[in-house]
């Protein structure tokens, strides 16, 4: 295995420790944002989950690879389960607050 795939697994092990780090904790960075306060409570919770299910599921297909070698089942399966916590956390995330995030359209000119 490569000295650059040797870092990524362990780079990729690293976040899913930060990841933990901040489920565990509850604040932090992570959870400084801008949103409406109606939101904020409920966004934090969304959040805290995400990084408890995205954190775990990382460490263990990390370790899983490192212990496999790059390139296994294990590479494949990580990166799709990363992507799709991603997704899924912005889909979930645009339904319940996408009153709070729609924008005021701009009066059209009339002529």
């Amino acid at each position: 295995m490569g000295t650059g795939m040797e870092f990524m697994l362990i780079f990729n092990i690293f976040i899913a420790a930060y990841l933990l780090y901040y489920a565990i904790k509850g604040d932090g960075k992570v959870y400084e944002n801008d949103y409406p306060k109606a939101m904020q409570e409920e966004h934090r919770r969304m959040l805290r989950m995400f990084c408890w299910i995205a954190g775990a599921g990382m460490l263990v297909l990390s370790i899983l690879e490192f212990m496999n070698g790059f390139g296994s089942v294990f590479t494949i399966v990580s990166i799709a389960f990363v992507l799709g916590c991603i997704v899924v956390y912005f889909v979930f995330f645009r339904i319940k607050f996408k009153e709070f995030l729609k924008k005021d359209k701009p009066a059209k000119k009339s002529k």
